[in-house]
């Protein structure tokens, strides 16, 4: 197989805080296959430390400290025209690799469950982006950054619809909380959904 096959599809999400958003439809589509999410906009409402679960995440290695919001939880799926080998990687402020940002005081942890492709379950793994062979797999998955998911079953699946439910958990350290005036965060990520041939 060859990386020269892979076709890219975007998604943006953006992650809000102190601020109102209205979820609505978000769809990149370029003719061929689209992504789509019933959620474009993740609005967590005003943060307050006594509201947060107090502790710590630890994320490949490195451990963070602080305050964890509720997990916010929504399906994302991409549908293509023929069958394909779909995988989905996320673009984003990263911390050293570890983690997505989520502001300058806190860290995000994103994660994937409940994979289906064509409706049949399947398990997921985080691969490294462009890599040719997959194996693993499990029905819950952290996907830290410059790692992609993919569908396992054995070996990776083929088919015309990806969904999983992807969950996002906000960290913030105990600096976001110094400040005496509200302040609104936001964080901006894109989904991206390439795509390789079913052989």
């Amino acid at each position: 197989m060859s990386l020269n096959n892979v076709q890219k599809y975007a998604l943006t999400i953006a992650l809000l805080c102190g601020v109102s958003g209205m979820p609505t439809l978000a769809h990149a589509d370029d003719g061929q296959c689209e992504m789509m999410s019933a959620v474009k906009t993740v609005d967590y409402g005003r943060y307050r430390k006594e509201d947060m679960q107090k502790g710590s995440a630890e994320h490949v290695g490195k451990v963070y400290n602080g305050y964890g919001s509720v997990t916010r939880e929504f399906q994302v799926s991409v549908l293509c025209p023929d069958t394909r080998k779909m995988r989905v990687s996320i673009s984003g402020a990263a911390r050293q690799n570890l983690a997505y940002r989520f502001t300058e005081s806190g860290a995000m942890k994103i994660a994937f469950k409940d994979g289906r492709v064509d409706g049949n379950a399947v398990q997921l793994a985080a691969v490294d982006i462009g890599a040719i062979a997959v194996q693993g797999g499990a029905s819950q998955v952290t996907l830290p950054p410059e790692k992609a998911l993919a569908a396992i079953n054995g070996t990776e699946v083929a088919g015309q619809q990806f969904t999983a439910t992807m969950m996002v958990t906000t960290y913030l350290s105990e600096n976001a909380f110094s400040v005496t005036n509200a302040t609104d965060f936001t964080e901006t990520l894109t989904l991206n959904a390439d795509t390789l041939p079913a052989q």
